[in-house]
């Protein structure tokens, strides 16, 4: 073999390279370890098996055709990317794009020749893990979630903190901290939403509505209204909130009134009738029935019950 053999040959090695990147931060626990503890209480739900850090990843590039044991979620910080979920055509991977890979599904992945991407990533595994997924709003054949800038650094740093958790050893307190990192940060990216924009999953598009129901604890919801800021039918809206959040959408926000009742009643000494008008009951009354029928009992007998 010839000089110029001998570096086109590396050159493609590195082309095609899965790791090895300088700065790069990586972790995987052996599956022994990872097994050990499956049947846990605290992690049967959600475990990570691995993670890490790739800066700058020139050349990286993925390719499963049959997929990973493990579901996988990548966070791209900076750069650019793309990925491929089965025989689909290669979607581009954005700064701020969170790429949900589901378990055992073809997929391939990589960075941009020209602008290589930074990426955080973990595989995760656990019985809560679909169930995350559809709370993000992603379909089950898993795809791209586009962030808000803050949410992207939130769920960035979430992930930094699952890596170093799990670096710090194999011990089953790490492992919990692990998976509570990345929980945090599954929350955090399901309240990025953009309202307006077009396209936005519909898991999202109700959690608009959840968010429109927090500011508005002084008036009454109505479900046309609410289907309507969702752009859904009411049977597709009510259906899903209820999916969501266990509760249909109008006695949702009743609850989300009376929990703010409950904090009036805890803080300060407010008249009941007060309270109730200041969280949209002009009739103390009624307010005080709802009251019993949510929390159990009156008003005045939550007001001194002994807490904490």
């Amino acid at each position: 073999m010839n000089k110029m053999d001998f570096i086109m040959k590396i050159k493609k090695r590195v082309r095609l390279r899965r790791e090895g990147f300088a700065g790069q931060h990586l972790v995987a626990l052996p599956r022994d370890v990872v097994e050990a503890y499956a049947r846990h209480p605290l992690l049967r739900g959600l475990r990570v098996t691995d993670a890490g850090l790739f800066p700058r990843a020139r050349g990286h590039r993925v390719e499963r055709p049959q997929g990973s044991v493990t579901a996988l979620v990548i966070l791209c910080t900076s750069g650019h990317g793309w990925s491929r979920l089965g025989s689909s055509p290669s979607h581009p991977v954005a700064p701020n794009d969170l790429l949900w890979l589901p378990a055992r599904k073809p997929h391939s992945y990589g960075a941009s020749p020209e602008r290589p991407w930074t990426i955080v990533w973990a595989h995760i595994e656990g019985d809560e893990v679909d169930f995350w997924r559809h709370h993000l709003g992603l379909p089950a054949t898993g795809g791209v979630l586009s962030l808000a800038p803050e949410k992207s650094s939130h769920f960035a740093r979430a992930l930094e903190e699952t890596y170093h958790s799990l670096g710090n050893g194999y011990a089953f307190p790490r492992q919990v901290e692990a998976a509570a990192w990345i929980r945090n940060a599954f929350v955090s990216a399901a309240r990025s939403h953009a309202p307006s924009s077009k396209g936005v999953p519909a898991a999202q598009r109700v959690a608009a509505t959840v968010d429109w129901m927090r500011d508005h604890l002084y008036c009454s919801a109505r479900l046309p209204e609410l289907a309507m800021r969702a752009r859904m039918s009411i049977p597709h809206y009510s259906a899903l909130f209820r999916q969501i959040t266990g509760y249909a959408p109008v006695n949702y926000h009743l609850r989300l009134r009376i929990l703010r009742a409950c904090h009036f009643l805890d803080t300060t000494d407010l008249p009941i009738s007060e309270i109730a008008r200041e969280v949209g009951f002009e009739d103390p009354y009624y307010f005080s029935r709802i009251f019993r029928r949510i929390m159990g009992r009156a008003p005045r007998n939550y007001r001194h019950q002994q807490k904490g």
